[in-house]
């Protein structure tokens, strides 16, 4: 828009506008306008889906949290499970020697 609203500037500064430069001039304006509410629109809908990623990663993360949290549980009930299975297996053993002897 400045550079165009500069060569117009220059133009009329020089010389007499040409007839029909001002509308060509007028026309480029308006196309540049346009060129800019599309860049506009697509900025607008690019912060949508950048917005929608963060939500996203917030969900990833409360996930991957949430299966930590798990994956720590079950460690901890696999050690209670596996001294459970060795004290009865202990247990076994000694009824066994207390039943031979």
């Amino acid at each position: 828009f400045r550079e165009l609203i500069e060569m117009l500037a220059i133009s009329r500064n020089q010389k007499l506008p040409q007839p029909g430069e001002e509308s060509q001039i007028l026309e480029l304006l308006i196309q540049r306008d346009g060129e800019f509410q599309e860049l506009m629109k697509l900025a607008v809908d690019q912060g949508k889906i950048h917005h929608e990623m963060q939500l996203l990663e917030k969900v990833v993360e409360k996930r991957d949290n949430d299966i930590q949290q798990l994956q720590k549980q079950l460690k901890e009930a696999e050690h209670i499970l596996a001294t459970a299975v060795y004290q009865a297996k202990e247990k076994l053993k000694s009824i066994e020697k207390a039943r031979k002897g």
